[in-house]
Formats: C-alpha cells, sequence, structure tokens
C-alpha cells in the first residue's frame, strides 16, 4: 500500500429530481472518508433546476418527456461538429417530441440551449478541479451526455487527472464500450463501487489488480471481474450535509419544493431476488441479492430524520424485503412516528393484513409491478405472479389508503389480441372502484432477455432509437454503449389501442370521484364494498350507477366469502370447510362468481368488494355522530 492517497470528488450532474438525492455520493463519500480518503461530493442538478427554472426543469425530465432525452443538449460539448451539422435535427426533435402541458409555461428550443450553455460555464467555472486527482461522475439514465460534457473539458484542461465513471449507465459490457468511445474516461467501475473507489484513491499505483475496475492499456480494455460484494449493513450511514448545503443555494421555490415534496432516500437492498422478469435490465449491475438487515434500516431511518428533521423516505431497493418485511412494518410502527415511506412492491407476496401493517408503518404510496391484467402477457414477462395477485394488491391498496403508482407495460414485440382482450375483460371489473394505470410502453433495455435473445420475442433485428441517432454520432454509437433500443417485428401484431382503453378507465373514475365530492358521507362515496353483520354481510356494488345492487350473504355464505378475501385455492377452501358438501360450496363460489362478487383465476377466488369497517375510520365516526338524531 502506497502513502499517498489520491484527493476524490465525485459528481452527480443532471438530470436527476430533485426530490429523492443523490444516494450513491454520500454513500461512497462516507465509505472512503471513514477509510482516511480526502474525499467530496457535488450535486450539481440542483444548479441545473436553479438555471433552467423548477417548472421548465420538470417539464424536461418528467413525463411525458424523460430525462433521457433531456440531456440531448450537452452533444453539443461532447460532438461541438455533429451539433452543428444537425442542430436543425435537434430542434426538430425537441419541437415535435417535448410536450409543454397548458399548465406549464413553454419551453422554447433556442432558451433550451442558452440555459444548458449557462449550466455548462457555470459547472466549469465555479468547481476547482485542481483541487482533486480523481472525479468521479454516478452515471444512471439521463446523466452520460453531461458527464462526458464535463469530463472531456477537465481532460483538455488538465490531462493528469483521472476521470471514472460508475452506476448502471455503464454497467457490464456497457462500460467497457464506454471506455472504448471515449478516451478521456480512465477507469469506470461496474457494480458495487465502494471498496473500487477507496482502491484507487489509495492504492492507485495498482490498478490492475482492484475489484470491479475496467481500465485501458494501450489498445485493450480489461475488467477485473469479482463476485465479492459489499455487506450493507458495514456501509456508514449516509451524509446529506452537502446537499442541503447546495439546497440552501438555490432559489426560494426549489427550496420550498424540496420541503413539501422532497424524501431521503434509504438504501435496504441491492438486485432483485426475482431477477426474471424478461424486459428487466436492473440487475446489470448486481449480480446477486443481498438486503440490510430490519435494525439497521430502522436505525438509518431514526438517524438520518433527527439530523435533517425530515419524516418522508424512499426506501431504495427493487422490492420490500424478501423475509423479514413484517418485521420491518412492526419495528416501524412501534416506533410511534408520523413517518411516511415510498417503496416499491412486488405482487403476490404480501397478505391483506400486510397491507393494513403497511399503512400504519406510515407507508402511504408504493409502486407495485403489476404490468399487466392479462395471464398471458404476464408469461411473456416472466413476471412469476397472476392476474388475481395484481387485483388483490389494488384492492389492498385501497381498502388501507395507501396509493399504488402502477404501470401497465405494453407493446411487447410480440404482442398479441389476446392480452389485449383479457386485459379489458378485466379492466371490466375494476375501473369504477379501483384506481387505473400508467402506461408503459417496452423499451428494449440492455441486459435485458429481450435484448440478449431477440428472436425469442418476435424480433428481426434490434435498431437505434431515434434520439440516440440524434445524440450521437453514427460511428460512435456503433461502438455499443446504447442503453435502449427499438426493434423490428419478424410479424406485424394489430396495434391495440391501450391509450383510450386507460383513458376510458381514469374517465370512469374521475366522474365518480366527483359524484362522490357531493356526497354527504363517506359511505356515499363508496362504490363497491361490503360490511360486516357478524352472522351476515351486506355487500353495496355501485359499479354500474343505472344498476345499483344490493347483497345480503347469509351466515354460511359471509364464512365462504370471508375466506376469499386473500387469493385462495378450491383446495384450500375444500380442506377448511370440510362440513359443506362439496357441491354446496362449488354453488356458493359460482354464485359469487356469476354477480361479480369474486375473481376466479385457474381455480383460485379472491373476493372483489372492499372490506369497509366505521371503527377504522374515524372520518365516518364523525359523521355517524354529527347525523345521530337528537
Amino acid at each position: 500500500m502506497h502513502d499517498e492517497k489520491k484527493s476524490v470528488l465525485l459528481v452527480a450532474m443532471p438530470f436527476a429530481g430533485i426530490t429523492i438525492p443523490s444516494i450513491q455520493l454520500p454513500v461512497l463519500e462516507g465509505y472512503c472518508r471513514e477509510r482516511g480518503i480526502t474525499i467530496e461530493s457535488r450535486h450539481l442538478y440542483l444548479k441545473a433546476v436553479e438555471l433552467y427554472g423548477l417548472q421548465k426543469y420538470h417539464t424536461l425530465i418528467y413525463p411525458p418527456n424523460d430525462s433521457y432525452t433531456a440531456q440531448m443538449v450537452f452533444s453539443k460539448y461532447v460532438f461541438p461538429e455533429h451539433w452543428r451539422n444537425n442542430k436543425d435535427r435537434f430542434r426538430e426533435f425537441f419541437n415535435n417530441h417535448f410536450v409543454h402541458t397548458s399548465k406549464l409555461p413553454q419551453f422554447l428550443f433556442d432558451e433550451y440551449v442558452h440555459r444548458t450553455d449557462l449550466l455548462y460555464q457555470w459547472i466549469l467555472d465555479h468547481i476547482n478541479w485542481q483541487s482533486y486527482d480523481i472525479i468521479g461522475f454516478t452515471l444512471n439514465y439521463g446523466q452520460l451526455l453531461p458527464s462526458l460534457a464535463i469530463a472531456k473539458k477537465i481532460k483538455e484542461l488538465s490531462p493528469e487527472k483521472k476521470i471514472v465513471f460508475g452506476g448502471s449507465r455503464t454497467a457490464d459490457v456497457l462500460g467497457i464500450n464506454v471506455l472504448r468511445a471515449f478516451e478521456y474516461v480512465d477507469f469506470i467501475v461496474s457494480g458495487d463501487g465502494e471498496h473500487a473507489l477507496f482502491l484507487l484513491a489509495s492504492d492507485h499505483e495498482n490498478f490492475r489488480s482492484i475489484p470491479r475496475l475496467m481500465y485501458r492499456m494501450r489498445d485493450e480494455i480489461f475488467w477485473n471481474r469479482s463476485d465479492v460484494v459489499v455487506d450493507l449493513n458495514t456501509v456508514p450511514i449516509p451524509s446529506y450535509d452537502q446537499f442541503y448545503k447546495e439546497l440552501a443555494l438555490t432559489s426560494e421555490d426549489v427550496q420550498k419544493y424540496y420541503q413539501y415534496y422532497g424524501r431521503l432516500p434509504v438504501e435496504i437492498s441491492r438486485g432483485c431476488w426475482w431477477n426474471q422478469c424478461t424486459f428487466c435490465n436492473l440487475n446489470i449491475q448486481h449480480q446477486c441479492y443481498q438486503e440490510k438487515s430490519v435494525d439497521r434500516i430502522i436505525q438509518e431511518i431514526q438517524s438520518l430524520s433527527e439530523r435533517y428533521h425530515i419524516m418522508d423516505f424512499q426506501l431504495i431497493g427493487n422490492t420490500l424485503p424478501k423475509t423479514e418485511y413484517r418485521t420491518l412494518f412492526e419495528k416501524l410502527k412501534n416506533l410511534g412516528r408520523d413517518f411516511s415511506f415510498f417503496v416499491e412492491a412486488r405482487a403476490g407476496q404480501l397478505t391483506s393484513k400486510d397491507y393494513t401493517m403497511m399503512k400504519e408503518a406510515g407507508f402511504i404510496t408504493i409502486q407495485t409491478g403489476i404490468e399487466s391484467f392479462s395471464q398471458n402477457y404476464l408469461r411473456k414477462m416472466n413476471k412469476g405472479v397472476r392476474v388475481i395477485d395484481n387485483i388483490a394488491v389494488l384492492k389492498f391498496c385501497k381498502e388501507n389508503g395507501i396509493k399504488n403508482n402502477y404501470n401497465l407495460m405494453v407493446r411487447y414485440p410480440n404482442e398479441e389480441q389476446m392480452d389485449f382482450d383479457e386485459t379489458k375483460k378485466i379492466i371490466h371489473l375494476l375501473k369504477g372502484y379501483l384506481d387505473a394505470p400508467t402506461l408503459c410502453e417496452l423499451r428494449v433495455m440492455h441486459g435485458s432477455l429481450i435484448q440478449s435473445h431477440p428472436e425469442q420475442f418476435n424480433i428481426e433485428r434490434l435498431e437505434h432509437t431515434p434520439i440516440d441517432l440524434i445524440m450521437y454520432p453514427l460511428e460512435v454509437l456503433e461502438k455499443g454503449f446504447s442503453f435502449m433500443y427499438d426493434f423490428k417485428r419478424k410479424i406485424l401484431s394489430i396495434e391495440n389501442p391501450w391509450e383510450s382503453l386507460v383513458e376510458e378507465w381514469k374517465k370512469e373514475r374521475e366522474i365518480f370521484e366527483l359524484e362522490g365530492i357531493t356526497r354527504q358521507t363517506t359511505v356515499d362515496r363508496l362504490i363497491f364494498y361490503f360490511v360486516d353483520g357478524g352472522s351476515f354481510i351486506k355487500i353495496y356494488d355501485k359499479r354500474d350507477r343505472q344498476n345499483i345492487r344490493i347483497f345480503v350473504l347469509n351466515e354460511l355464505e359471509r364464512t365462504v366469502f370471508l375466506a376469499c378475501v386473500d387469493a385462495v385455492s378450491l383446495q384450500q377452501l375444500q380442506q377448511r370447510f370440510t362440513n359443506i358438501p362439496e357441491f354446496e360450496l362449488i354453488a356458493i363460489l359460482q354464485s359469487f362468481e356469476q354477480n361479480g362478487l369474486v375473481f376466479v383465476d385457474n381455480e383460485y377466488y379472491l373476493c372483489l368488494p372492499l372490506r369497509f369497517s366505521v371503527s377504522e375510520h374515524p372520518v365516518l365516526q364523525r359523521e355517524c355522530q354529527v347525523n345521530v338524531p337528537l
């Protein structure tokens, strides 16, 4: 080990959102600082928000636009000749593809370019690059071109500086090809970056032996592959001091926006324990699944809350802990604080009672990987869940007042009419009382099964996307660092009207919501629910406003119905109700199905109405008290 250690600057460029600070910077910074490295970080996306303006920055990065396209102007500094020769193509793409809603101010192309120029120059002028030996860039979806632009200029001014890239955008062979394409990038870390960055700063002369490091030797690229992972329980609790310091230098609008909507990220896991979805490429960065202990997660949340006086957190991981999620819910609830959490979850994992625990623990918003209501489509995606699991998730969230920001993924290259028809049939059952999804059109991502084996998905060939063909010269793009692809189908498929299907669902919900506002009580605003009378159940079905139905289940029917609160198989029901003749049990289930009270999926049953209890709704209790006659 050599005594001379290198100083490090870590940078997060635009176009990240500002509501969730970059977690990569404080994690890497804390790990290296604990081991004696001189290291600092800069959240430069905050300066971008300041220079573009909050609303216009959001216009660039949020749907229907996205941060990947938002980076296009940085091509001007990476490929100046290409920019000069194709500026009209950039302008045309921006004008044709960037959607400007009536709620936001118009953002013209020339202003977009001008503000990007200001940002680029500010970054170069206001950071003392000479103070650091190693400058590392963390790269996600829309940060490659901005990072390349600054890295290129640093190398022109100070060739001795070492440039390091890391993150999902340069993981796996993408990193190798970025090194081949851009000679001013010296190193790339693929996967866990803590130990590699520490060794690069502390024992830089031995970089050929640093695990996970990619580097260039003359005309060859080398990759020190490694299966060794960092124990997440040993990584220091991140410090967001630098983020808050930079946030304090932004405008009042930006600071207020973060105060209202900001969340601090807490990493709970890396990788995905399922890791089989055909569209997903999240695991190219992490070859195995690992998660933090529940006690460590709780410790981090408490520590960050006390340090930054914040109650809102984003749990960073592809899903909830695989087995210890109930322990997590219980311990968060027992803290007795008004926390709110956002997390990604997996369907088919949690029961109805688990969702009640989630809400009590503070999970007010989640995102579940629903993706489809067609079993045929789910098989193509290899989701490992059933339609009945997806419906159950939405039902449990609605019962517990948890907002579920979920997507329907459409336009697979091998999409069939059956996929649309199955979805349409299910939506007819749900659209009156459960919330609609956001549509997500398939993008073939590098490292996904579709990208690796396109022939299995009706793909004749993969093609560069239109935005990549504009942002990069073709001879550079063909060096193989594309993150996503378009495709040409072998056999053309029917263009299913997904947009109108989802819009109809949204309009249906809007009508019910507007009608509900005029109602006097919460019960009047409910659409499809049941109340339990102990020896009977009453079910109110207002999904068809022209044909409101009320069902009264007798004691036996009540018992069977309640057994279907979670998805349950016919065999399980038969084992539970041995005192009921099989023909009678089946007759009861068939009557439920015929009246739209249960969903049936391959002899599994799930009751569809929402459970409603006055005791669990304080608002309704007050309404009842107000309306009691004297």
